[in-house]
């Protein structure tokens, strides 16, 4: 088990001091290092008036004083706001509002996003160069207490910020560690923005045990991919964007990759194609699972057990996570590292946290009789066509079978006769027609399964973890209707 997080670092320096945990642009943190760069951080932070159970907000690029600021907030039982520094002035603010955030840790090229009415503390040298008294002790703060708030990816509507708790974070930490195997000999390669929550897990998942962190400020497909051969990189998580463009690298080998692992893959199922395309090439497997911003580790693959590996199921329920099938199969989770609740909701919208710690997860899926664990598709995508229901995900799973199809993604539409229509986009990797497509698709797909347009487009929108967001092509389409 994990200490809580306010003690990753410091137990980390007082157990491998000279060890390196962090190296982010050239630079190498020590457990040591960082651990003394918190205390001045966390000085700093109380002298600007940060007391417990305040909310407040990371403004600044993935760097290593993104993670001082994080354990600095949480000594001092403050929550830590994580909205993404690339959104616009309004995006900000609108997300500060939410969340009720009452300051901002900002760097200089974020400055001016904040709003009116919040304190701003910037970031500066001194978290390097101590200057300040750090011995300001850390508050020991209840499970329940809020600790991180990230935003949810706003596929079905506005994000929303997602309150995690000490408990939460600290159980996911558990089971990541757990579930992917994590151990100091572990070097692990983080080019997820840190105001995800997939990357801030993994970040103290490795602190955790001793591992060594290479932190990319921002993703660069080439730099990232030397980093993994010449860094000796053994845990590297793998967005879906980016294996597409991995697949398509010139001379893909082992090489590239010499102390790899597995290549770590969570949320939707593998392409089949996109998969065997890369392990047939470098003789790494994919080790898949599930989770989401309010669950953050839900479902895992057996790390120490290939031959249960699958591409189209991310496995079985991690440890302390209880499923359960609800209305139209959703799947229902409760467990150590699940939210307890949004900032806010949408009117008239129905929280899915339960009273009783259960989460509606929005996904329907089905459970085997061992207990594993398949997603069909997201409740809300799910298409009605003449009655029958359509999954997206098994139509796009079938279009990027198609050699000429590098990705997809299939929408509803209303429709007069049917009620709702299937519509497909296409991104092409090599010229095919519609009905070329729609042929293949009805070898492998009943009839009201098939779209009824494609329609070719040069990029399907995606987020930063490389999560489909339909509802941009929902929005692109009820623009030119």
């Amino acid at each position: 088990m994990t200490e809580h997080l306010v003690e990753i670092v410091s137990s980390g320096a007082r157990r491998w001091p000279q060890r390196v945990a962090i190296e982010s642009a050239g630079v190498e943190w020590t457990y040591g290092q960082l651990d003394r760069a918190v205390n001045v951080a966390t000085a700093k932070l109380k002298n600007a008036g940060v007391t417990a159970g305040d909310r407040v907000a990371l403004l600044m690029e993935s760097t290593p004083e993104y993670v001082i600021h994080q354990i600095a907030l949480a000594r001092l039982g403050a929550a830590f706001v994580t909205p993404n520094p690339s959104w616009t002035a309004h995006e900000v603010w609108q997300a500060l509002e939410t969340t009720r955030a009452t300051a901002a840790v900002v760097d200089e090229r974020h400055r001016d996003l904040v709003g009116i009415g919040i304190r701003v503390v910037p970031v500066d040298d001194s978290a390097s160069s101590p200057s300040l008294d750090g011995t300001v002790p850390a508050v020991r703060p209840q499970p329940s207490a809020e600790l991180f708030i990230p935003f949810s990816s706003g596929t079905t509507g506005l994000p929303k910020g997602v309150v995690h708790t000490t408990g939460s974070v600290k159980g996911a930490i558990d089971q990541l560690v757990q579930h992917m195997g994590l151990g100091a000999d572990d070097r692990i390669q983080i080019s997820i923005p840190l105001c995800h929550i997939f990357g801030t897990g993994m970040m103290f998942a490795a602190l955790s045990v001793g591992a060594r962190v290479t932190l990319f400020e921002r993703f660069v497909f080439e730099e990232c991919v030397t980093q993994l051969r010449t860094g000796a990189v053994t845990v590297w998580p793998l967005a879906g964007s980016v294996a597409h463009r991995l697949a398509r690298r010139p001379g893909l080998s082992r090489n590239d990759f010499p102390a790899l692992r597995y290549f770590m893959w969570g949320g939707s199922a593998v392409p089949a194609d996109l998969a065997a395309t890369i392990t047939s090439a470098t003789g790494i497997g994919f080790l898949c699972s599930y989770g989401m911003t309010e669950a953050m580790v839900v479902a895992f693959n057996p790390v120490a057990d290939r031959e249960q590996w699958r591409l189209d199921s991310p496995g079985f329920p991690t440890v302390g996570t209880e499923v359960r099938l609800g209305e139209d199969g959703e799947l229902e989770v409760r467990g150590p590292s699940v939210a307890g609740a949004y900032t806010s909701l949408e009117p008239d919208s129905p929280s899915p946290f339960g009273d009783d710690g259960w989460f509606r997860t929005g996904d329907v899926a089905r459970v085997d009789d061992a207990g594993r664990i398949w997603i069909v598709d997201r409740k809300k995508d799910m298409i009605k066509v003449s009655g029958f229901q359509v999954a997206p995900a098994e139509v796009e799973s079938e279009l990027v079978r198609c050699p000429a199809v590098r990705d997809a993604a299939v929408i509803a539409e209303p429709d007069d006769r049917t009620g709702q229509r299937v519509i497909a986009y296409v991104v092409a990797s090599s010229p095919i027609r519609a009905d070329e497509l729609t042929r293949t698709l009805s070898e492998r797909l009943a009839t009201y399964k098939i779209p009824a347009e494609v329609r070719f487009v040069a990029e399907i929108p995606r987020s930063e973890a490389g999560k489909l967001q339909r509802a941009r092509l929902r929005e692109r389409d009820a623009t030119k209707r």
